[in-house]
């Protein structure tokens, strides 16, 4: 996968289920362990859409550590 068509995987993400963050963070998380490369996109998106970010959410969220 190419910066750009990873970029619009992430865009079309961002739009999952209405932008509900529950859903996104959780699919940003499984695309970054499939694509660790382009992970710093993902939680750059994530940050840009929602204001907090992926790990802190995901931490607030879930209660469990991430990385």
């Amino acid at each position: 996968m190419r910066k750009e068509e990873a970029e619009e995987v992430i865009n079309i993400i961002l739009q999952c289920d209405g932008g509900c963050e529950y859903c996104v963070s959780g699919l940003l998380e499984l695309f970054s362990d499939k694509f660790p490369e382009y992970e710093s996109i993902a939680k750059l998106a994530f940050k840009e859409k929602f204001g907090i970010a992926l790990a802190d959410f995901l931490d607030k969220n879930t209660g469990e550590i991430r990385r």
